[in-house]
């Protein structure tokens, strides 16, 4: 998957979305026109899309979102980041964010609908991609979720993985 050109189809029908929740929404694009990554391109995209929608529905109006890609210089791994200047997830959340059918008390109060399997698809996704995924977030200020992805597919795990919670 060529990385600049995927996030970039992702990312067109979400500025309607954006503008109906008045958020801004922005790619931070790397210097590299070109950055190839080894993956599904649904399930990553099912990832991306679940970080992004998140991302939009729990920020705030006049708020905006930021997509970003980092490439390792040291190891065969992109990093993808989604910074929001939502609501945030308070410490107590953080500890059972991705886990399966949770929804932080902040969120069900500002977002009624919606399953809690976001995160935990997430997370499933990118650790059978070989990458890992983990969140940075203060209550009230927003959040900056990241994950990797291999650039090396011999990374990938070569056989389905079991989740235990």
């Amino acid at each position: 998957i060529e990385l600049v050109s995927f996030i970039n189809k992702l990312l067109s029908p979400l500025f309607m979305q954006t503008k109906d929740y008045g958020v801004r929404l922005y790619f931070d694009k790397p210097k590299e026109e070109e950055i190839r990554v080894h993956g599904d391109p649904q399930k990553l995209e099912m990832a991306l899309s679940n970080l992004l929608d998140n991302a939009i529905r729990y920020n705030v109006k006049g708020g905006e979102v930021k997509i970003g890609i980092r490439i390792f210089s040291d190891k065969p791994y992109v990093e993808v980041w989604v910074r929001d200047s939502g609501i945030g997830i308070s410490s107590k959340d953080m500890k059972k964010l991705f886990s399966k059918f949770y929804r932080g008390d902040n969120a069900l109060r500002v977002q009624t609908e919606g399953s809690g399997l976001g995160l935990y698809i997430v997370k499933n996704i990118v650790e059978r991609h070989g990458g890992k995924v983990w969140v940075e977030s203060e209550l009230n200020r927003g959040s900056v979720f990241h994950f990797t992805i291999p650039t090396d597919e011999k990374l990938i795990p070569s056989r389905e993985m079991i989740f235990n919670e």
